[in-house]
């Protein structure tokens, strides 16, 4: 028994906190960047058929973490929180009853910005890109001007680089902008570069300890034929060329 508390004890030590040059970086950049991520609610409408039976619907209200990409107010979040259906549709899940293929869809509606005062902007969806998971948002109409990373002033992820991921903490906790430190303990190759950071960074953007931005946290979901479902997925490190190329594609 004393083993087993010994190992949950151990479990739950935090990580060392950010000390020197890396803690002076993240301060300076949450001083100028604390308001580059901003929560996007919005109402999403779910249908869900499996196989022959009976379509089910259902409706969320969704609050979900995005990176302020233009001081027009472009936001890019990962598509799996905000579409619920993406990573369902065309999946096949085994039953008793034999292999089923879901077919699923999400109506994402009622879209908006919510800004650090708490006022809301309305927006849409004008881009997405489920290969990358990408969701992109804008503003309906021109509103005051939103506080942009420089995703251009970027840099490579290297293993074991020390890392700063700027947030935003939920509704419970008024928002408030939250700061983090970590490091790449992964680089994945393979199907396409990702990093693998020990912090969960989902829709944030994130840093390397010069102050270049690196990408965004994503979620890596697992592949429709795999034989178990995973909704959420691990969250990744999307490289910040990958993420501007995608954006790109916005008229």
């Amino acid at each position: 028994m004393k083993f087993i508390i010994s190992l949950l004890a151990a479990s739950l030590l935090p990580l060392a906190a950010a000390s020197g040059p890396l803690k002076d970086q993240a301060l300076a950049l949450a001083k100028t960047h604390q308001d580059s991520t901003l929560f996007i609610s919005a109402v999403v409408s779910i249908e869900v058929t499996a196989g022959s039976n009976p379509t089910q619907k259902e409706e969320r209200k969704v609050e979900v973490l995005g990176t302020v990409l233009s001081a027009e107010g472009l936001i890019v979040t990962p598509l799996s929180t905000l579409d619920l259906a993406s990573n369902m549709d065309g999946r096949t899940v085994n039953t008793p009853q034999g292999p089923i293929t879901l077919q699923a869809k999400a109506d994402i509606k009622e879209v908006k910005i919510i800004m650090p005062d708490g006022s809301e902007v309305a927006a849409k969806v004008v881009l997405k890109d489920a290969d990358l998971d990408l969701a992109f948002i804008k503003p309906e109409k021109s509103a005051a001007p939103f506080v942009a990373i420089d995703a251009k002033n970027s840099a490579p992820m290297s293993l074991l680089d020390d890392i700063i991921i700027l947030g935003r903490m939920g509704k419970d906790l008024n928002r408030e902008p939250m700061l983090m430190t970590g490091e790449i303990v992964s680089v994945i190759k393979k199907p396409r570069l990702f990093g693998k950071m020990t912090a969960n960074a989902t829709g944030m953007p994130v840093f390397n300890a010069e102050g270049k931005f690196l990408g965004i946290g994503i979620n890596r979901l697992s592949s429709k034929t795999a034989t178990e479902m995973n909704l959420t997925g691990n969250t990744v490190l999307l490289p910040a060329p990958d993420l501007l190329e995608s954006a790109s594609q916005i008229k």
